[in-house]
C-alpha cells in the first residue's frame, strides 16, 4: 500500500541491468518496495498522461544505501520501477 492505494502488480523497467546489473536485480528491486508499504511520498512531476513519477533519494535496505526511481498513474493499479541502482 503506497499513497493510501494497494498494488498488487509491479513492472519494471530493465534499464538497471545496463549499468546496474552486478548490484541490483528485480527480487531486490521488490525488497526495496516493501520498504514503501503505508507511507505517501509526494510526486517530483507530473506528465501530461498524469504518470506521477517519484525518486526517494537515500533508502537503506540491510545496511547499503540505494535511490529509487518510481512511478504512479491514478487510473492504473500498478507501481513501475523506471530504475534503480546502489548509492556510494
Amino acid at each position: 500500500m503506497v499513497n493510501g492505494r494497494q498494488f498488487h502488480r509491479v513492472i519494471i523497467d530493465t534499464h538497471y541491468e545496463k549499468k546496474h546489473a552486478d548490484a541490483i536485480n528485480d527480487k531486490l528491486i521488490l525488497e526495496l518496495l516493501e520498504l514503501l508499504d503505508h507511507q505517501e511520498f509526494r510526486p517530483q512531476d507530473i506528465d501530461e498522461e498524469g504518470f506521477e513519477y517519484y525518486v526517494i533519494y537515500h533508502m537503506y535496505h540491510k545496511g547499503k544505501p540505494y535511490r529509487l526511481i518510481w512511478l504512479l498513474h491514478p487510473e492504473e493499479n500498478y507501481i513501475g520501477v523506471i530504475n534503480a541502482f546502489r548509492r556510494k
